[in-house]
C-alpha cells in the first residue's frame, strides 16, 4: 500500500514544494514513504531499469541520491517549524552487494546532532535484511 509523501503541502512540519513533486527528482525516484520522525526516515522502492547503470546493477548515485532524500526531508520535518531550513553538505557509500531487481529498503538514522548540522546513516536491504549498501549523509541546518 502507498503511503502519504512527507513533501506535501498539507504537511504543517515540511516546506511546501516549490515544484510539483512528479516533476522533481524525488518523484523520478518513486519512494513510498513508509515511516518519517525527526530521528528516523524509512522508504522502499522499486528498482526500475532507469535506475540501473548499463551493466543491470542499481546505479550508486541512487543510493546517494535516496539516503540525502531521506536525511534531508528528516531533518527539515525536525527544524522547520522553528525556522530552521535542512541541505545536504556531504555523503559518503559504501556498496556492499548488487541489486539488480526487487524492491529495496531504505532505513535512515540520525546519529548525532549539531546547532548547525546533523549526521545520518542510511542503511539499505533487500530480502530476508540483507545488507546492501551504506551510505553517511551530513544535513547542514540554517536559518531560512
Amino acid at each position: 500500500m502507498s503511503r502519504p509523501r512527507p513533501w506535501s503541502p498539507a504537511s504543517a512540519d515540511l516546506p511546501a514544494p516549490l515544484i510539483p513533486l512528479e516533476r522533481t527528482f524525488e518523484g523520478f525516484l518513486g519512494l513510498d514513504w513508509v515511516e518519517l520522525t525527526d530521528e528516523l526516515a524509512h522508504v522502499r522502492f522499486e528498482v526500475r531499469e532507469n535506475l540501473k547503470q548499463p551493466l543491470g546493477l542499481l546505479h550508486g548515485g541512487i543510493y546517494s541520491a535516496v539516503a540525502e532524500t531521506l536525511a534531508s526531508v528528516a531533518t527539515a520535518f525536525a527544524v522547520w517549524k522553528r525556522g530552521f531550513t535542512a541541505s545536504g553538505m556531504s555523503n559518503s557509500a559504501s556498496f556492499l552487494r548488487p541489486v539488480t531487481d526487487g524492491t529495496v529498503e531504505a532505513i535512515c538514522r540520525r546519529r548525532s546532532r549539531e546547532a548547525d548540522r546533523w549526521f545520518w546513516s542510511t542503511e539499505f536491504v533487500q530480502y530476508q535484511a540483507r545488507l546492501c549498501a551504506l551510505v553517511d549523509v551530513t544535513i547542514a541546518v540554517r536559518p531560512r
